[in-house]
């Protein structure tokens, strides 16, 4: 009788790991499904129109005639201005957990920035004048986002090109001013707040150089140009 008993535990025992497998049946692992990147949209084409204020910029205008060369004063081009931008960016990712966006934009700013300034040479009133405006940029543009990607904080490097007006007037004596066409440079540092999936905006403080010219103002008169300016810029975006 044990020895029935004994045989009949055997059997049971080494059916149960066939019961087993035939209650469970296959095991098949789910699928990983890794998240989204959020900044697969970093690459992309954008619109978006800005609008500032400049000042600054001292430019010591010295006024050159056949008596020699006389300090009018320092002209600093200050003024409201707009403009309307468009550019392309992308992305690399960040072993540090920010991305690392990159780019370029193209703009037009319009708006006029001038300044003036007089003095009195040998008794005679003189005033001279530098004005900037409808300027043209090509801009290298690049960054870092923070880890939600919602803010990029990025720098800017690029060309300038803008029509510059330098005028002189003495009494008694004439006006004369001479318009020119001229290349220069700029740089800005700011920072992109994302709103929502395509609307952002920006804030950034910009400098633009353009280069030194002696200009002749004509009647024997004549003066060395340099003009820049220091702008703080917000602007609104629109990415597609």
């Amino acid at each position: 009788m044990s020895r029935v008993f004994s045989a009949m535990v055997i059997a049971v025992l080494s059916a149960v790991p066939t019961l087993a497998g035939d209650v469970i049946g296959d095991v098949t692992e789910p699928d990983i499904i890794a998240p989204q990147s959020s900044t697969q949209d970093a690459s992309a084409f954008y619109l978006g129109v800005s609008g500032g204020y400049a000042s600054g910029g001292s430019d010591e205008f010295g006024l050159r005639t056949a008596g020699g060369l006389f300090s009018i004063g320092d002209v600093s081009p200050n003024g409201a201005y707009g403009g309307i931008r468009g550019g392309w960016r992308g992305i690399l990712p960040a072993r540090v957990g920010r991305d690392f966006v990159y780019g370029v934009e193209v703009g037009y700013d319009f708006g006029t920035l001038d300044d003036s300034s007089s003095t009195v040479i040998m008794g005679i009133p003189v005033t001279a004048g530098s004005s900037i405006s409808d300027v043209l940029s090509v801009r290298l543009r690049s960054g870092l986002r923070n880890r939600n990607s919602s803010i990029l904080y990025f720098g800017t490097i690029g060309y300038v090109q803008g029509d510059i007006m330098t005028s002189a007037s003495i009494t008694g004596g004439g006006a004369f001013q001479v318009q020119d066409r001229r290349n220069g440079f700029s740089a800005s540092l700011g920072a992109e707040h994302q709103l929502n999936k395509n609307w952002s905006i920006t804030g950034e403080i910009e400098y633009v150089q353009f280069e030194s010219r002696t200009i002749d103002l004509g009647g024997g008169f004549s003066t060395k140009s340099t003009p820049s300016f220091t702008g703080l810029r917000f602007g609104l975006n629109y990415t597609f």
